[in-house]
């Protein structure tokens, strides 16, 4: 089988020849080109999926959206200054809201430093902003995506965050989420439930795809949303995944932090597979305890801590991370191993392909 072949088998709940193994490489290719020496052999899309193949990893990222939105009435503006500081500004006719990140280079990646929405008046603004969101069908970048991945693998369309996820990702932060539903519950409601219409028509789009899987991109982290989640976005998760069931789809979300608390959640809402799940000795669940917490038919993606593709843990601590993976977890047939989260910048790519080459020795 080729790791499309695998991919896809194992999300229809069929059994895979081997053990798929299936990478995000995104991070470590971004690293490569912030600092100019990533090879000319991989520049652009069909460099991105050509690094696929040279380390024998399966395709399944690339950012394959199938809508396009627009927001009337709505002016946003983003500036960077020397230091890394990057000032957005989001303008309405009701008010406006400012957040603020920062680069870090040592990391290549940024941090918010100032959120855009702290107060109820600063929820009234994203009212405004979600209700002015509207989204069209675009499934030109993910028909080219999925062709050049061919049997490498098949491109993720991934719908818009969820409310909560948005909230913490993007507007609000962890602490004033937390103050907004304590002091504002009512305004945080009402702002929540725009959230949840404005993504209506990106839905509808990701149905008329053909594409067989779409993923939730939430990042969730049982520590910070179990009951943020429980109370704000378990309805929501129900019914778009009935919606996506409808249009023949299988479902999955992205959890790359704790998952006690949260995973039995997300399988009550009917969920197909929750992607990067992140094990001990990361995580906060044992490699042989991950099917009890899923139950038997949630397929997990995953198993492999981004931590253990850097210099910290050596080859023989990669091997055992496999291997017990394979003992625990291939004889069910719903498993796929994957990074969770993300290939590190700091990682030795020669890793990719000796974890490939573990699982054709291990289970091929």
């Amino acid at each position: 089988m080729t790791p499309r072949q695998r991919l896809l088998a194992v999300l229809a709940g069929e059994r895979a020849d081997i053990l798929p193994w299936f990478t995000d490489l995104g991070y470590w290719y971004a690293a490569r080109k912030a600092e100019g020496t990533l090879p000319a052999q991989y520049e652009g899309e069909e460099g991105f999926v050509k690094l696929h193949v040279d380390y024998h990893a399966g395709y399944y990222l690339g950012g394959a959206g199938v809508a396009g939105g627009s927001s009337q009435g709505v002016e946003h503006s983003a500036q960077t200054d020397d230091t890394g500081l990057t000032t957005n500004v989001w303008k309405t006719p009701v008010g406006e809201i400012r957040g603020q990140t920062k680069y870090l280079p040592q990391t290549f990646s940024s941090a918010p430093i100032r959120w855009a929405v702290r107060t109820p008046d600063d929820l009234r603004v994203l009212r405004y902003i979600s209700e002015a969101i509207t989204w069209h069908p675009a499934y030109e970048g993910y028909e080219r995506k999925r062709e050049l991945a061919g049997e490498q693998g098949h491109p993720t369309v991934a719908a818009p965050r969820s409310p909560i996820s948005q909230m913490l990702a993007q507007w609000t932060g962890v602490t004033n989420l937390t103050d907004l539903a304590a002091d504002a519950p009512d305004a945080l409601e009402s702002t929540v439930l725009a959230m949840q219409r404005a993504a209506d028509g990106a839905f509808d789009a990701i149905a008329g795809c053909d594409t067989p899987f779409m993923l939730f991109g939430d990042n969730l982290s049982g520590e910070v949303v179990t009951r943020l989640f429980e109370r704000y976005q378990f309805d929501y998760y129900v019914r778009r995944i009935e919606h996506m069931h409808a249009s023949g789809k299988k479902c999955g979300v992205h959890i790359d932090g704790t998952l006690r608390g949260i995973v039995p959640l997300v399988v009550r809402t009917g969920m197909d597979f929750i992607e990067s799940v992140t094990p001990k000795p990361v995580g906060d669940v044992a490699i042989e305890d991950l099917r009890e917490l899923a139950g038997p038919d949630l397929v997990l993606f995953g198993g492999m801590p981004g931590a253990m593709m850097s210099p910290i843990y050596s080859d023989h601590d990669v091997r055992r991370q496999v291997e017990q993976i394979v003992e625990h977890h291939w004889e069910h047939g719903r498993f796929i191993l994957g990074v969770a989260d993300q290939v590190p910048p700091d990682a030795n790519l020669d890793r990719v392909r000796f974890i490939a080459d573990l699982c054709e020795e291990l289970t091929g």
